[in-house]
């Protein structure tokens, strides 16, 4: 796992990273009795339950920012339209659901520090964001290459990258759903960190 690091730019755990996380959570989908002779295999979601359970056995809790109690009534239901909205490639809505509640958390703190000052570029990319967000065909690094600007990678870095270099969840987060995580980040800032009750979405025609 330590060659997944090397040489790799400082967004996102490459590939290579993320088999390095999900190999042992492979070996765990089968548990053996005390006997050796019952073989239970565990589904896809009980795997990512496993994996964020030990997410959360290391590493300290990530900053939250302020509880949704203290933020704008409508935060809450723009949080939870989150998953909803950059979780549509095949096979990521289980993982999607068993860290919504990180993602929640991140976006907390992202509004708590009012993404500190970023300016919305929802006119300039939105529609070309949600194309690239729902092709699965572009992967996490074509986000971070095509659209986070300078300002918004070093925000990145700062915010989001230094706390999974302490929180195992959110580093955890940040290997299995990349993709999902970078373009939840650009809809939050270009939907000014926010102001408005869901994300919005421009389809590109």
């Amino acid at each position: 796992c330590a060659l997944a690091r090397a040489g790799k730019p400082p967004v996102i755990q490459q590939s290579v990273a993320m088999r390095c996380v999900l190999v042992p959570v492979a070996f765990a989908s089968v548990l053996r009795g005390a006997n050796d002779n019952v073989v239970v295999d565990t589904t896809a979601a009980q795997q990512f339950t496993f994996l964020r359970s030990s997410a959360n056995a290391t590493g300290g809790p990530p900053d939250c920012g302020d509880k949704y109690d203290k933020l704008p009534d409508f935060t809450k239901e723009y949080g939870a339209t989150l998953s909803n909205t950059v979780c549509t490639h095949p096979g990521y809505k289980s993982s999607c659901q068993v860290f919504d509640e990180t993602l929640q958390c991140w976006f907390r703190k992202m509004v708590t520090g009012q993404c500190d000052d970023l300016p919305s570029m929802f006119k300039q990319r939105n529609e070309k964001l949600v194309k690239d967000c729902k092709n699965p065909d572009t992967d996490h690094l074509d986000i971070w290459m095509n659209h986070f600007t300078d300002a918004e990678k070093g925000y990145w870095r700062n915010n989001f990258k230094a706390q999974a270099d302490e929180s195992k969840l959110f580093d955890t987060m940040n290997k299995l759903i990349p993709k999902q995580l970078l373009c939840a980040t650009l809809h939050i800032v270009d939907d000014k960190c926010v102001k408005y009750d869901s994300v919005r979405t421009q389809e590109a025609r």
